[in-house]
């Protein structure tokens, strides 16, 4: 049985992976046109619309305690805090807007292979084990994803165009998401996950199974956008595997 110190030996492991890949994924925004920054960056889109979804899941399955008022304080704040110009997806819009990305086109573009991922999180978050589904939505989708999106501000602002428009960009996304807010929650999970596994041991296996595939689900779901985005390179990086 894996325990809790194995786990988090195996979290921060695929944590340090995640930041090596993450950075040479995304490493071409640097660089990129703005036909492919903004293809780059709609993509993303897709995960910000699902992830309160999923969250909301995640909160009727989970006891009372800790990790149950965590991630719903960190869902009520995706959603605004009752302000729906605050939701964490209309931030994101706000800044695809001002990077030249007309509206009309938000509902549509998505990359077909990650249709198929995003759906297979949505029925392991609501099919599998309260314990899968923090390792995959809570850790998954608030720790890892925030290693993707600090690489892909950091290469984002050196982008000619961002470097050129900067001061009519909608910086309040990334003013959040890429500030002290992300460390703090990343520390909040892991003191509620040390909770949960000091409560029910046996559930580790399954905490480390739903982050392991969160891992896969996001390596898969950026190596999709790369190939998709920048057809013309050849794909370099390969995919975790679980």
């Amino acid at each position: 049985m894996i325990t809790r110190d194995d786990f988090w030996t195996i979290a921060d492991d695929a944590r340090l992976e995640t930041e090596y890949v993450a950075d040479e994924k995304l490493h071409y925004l640097q660089n990129a046109s703005l036909e492919t920054l903004q293809s780059i960056c709609l993509q993303y889109r897709y995960f910000t619309k699902d992830f309160p979804d999923n969250l909301g899941v995640l909160v009727s399955k989970l006891p009372y305690g800790k990790m149950k008022s965590l991630i719903a304080k960190i869902l009520a704040e995706e959603l605004g805090e009752g302000n729906d110009k605050h939701t964490h997806l209309r931030l994101f819009d706000d800044f695809l807007l001002s990077i030249s990305i007309s509206e009309d086109v938000f509902e549509s573009s998505i990359n077909q292979e990650n249709v198929t991922l995003l759906n297979e999180i949505k029925q392991l978050t609501l099919n599998e084990s309260p314990a899968y589904a923090i390792g995959l939505c809570g850790m998954g989708g608030e720790c890892l994803c925030q290693i993707y999106l600090a690489n892909m501000h950091k290469n984002l602002i050196k982008n000619p165009y961002i470097k050129d428009n900067k001061k009519s960009i909608d910086w309040e996304f990334w003013n959040f998401h890429v500030g002290d807010a992300d460390v703090i929650h990343r520390q909040l999970v892991r003191e509620a996950i040390n909770e949960v596994a000091d409560a029910d041991p046996s559930c580790v296996s399954d905490l480390a199974a739903g982050y392991q595939k969160a891992k896969h689900n996001w390596d898969t779901f950026w190596s999709n956008v790369y190939r998709a985005s920048v057809p013309k390179l050849q794909e370099t990086i390969s995919v975790s595997k679980i």
